[in-house]
């Protein structure tokens, strides 16, 4: 669950065995209980860790939408007042509670890619 020197990588430690997972590649993730999910183009991964810990390492470039999802902006095609829609063709929530620093989040995300 630490990130290496970079902070492009997240150490993931499944039982034994410790896989490095680069940001880029999570499209989103999704909160199972005491374990999380990292949704990534074609596969899912689930370990044991708190979404609150990963939401504090991964920003600016991940936003809390819903107490269960943390979106990796890059990959957000539109959204409504409701819901995101994710370049992967999933959709995830979004709370009211956190539509208007959502909004303001893909604005940033979208400045900082344009440069």
């Amino acid at each position: 669950m630490e990130q290496t020197q970079n902070k492009t990588k997240i150490t993931i430690k499944q039982g034994s065995r410790i896989r490095l997972v680069s940001i880029q590649d999570v499209i989103y993730i999704e909160s199972l209980g005491r374990k999380v999910a990292l949704h990534l183009a074609g596969e899912t991964i689930e370990y044991y860790a708190k979404i609150s810990q990963l939401e504090k390492q991964l920003s600016p470039y991940f936003f809390r939408t819903h107490r269960a999802y943390l979106i990796n902006l890059h990959y957000v095609e539109s959204y409504s007042r409701r819901e995101a829609l994710l370049k992967n063709a999933d959709s995830v929530l979004i709370s009211k509670y956190r539509l208007a620093d959502f909004q303001k989040a893909v604005e940033n995300s979208h400045k900082m890619l344009a440069k």
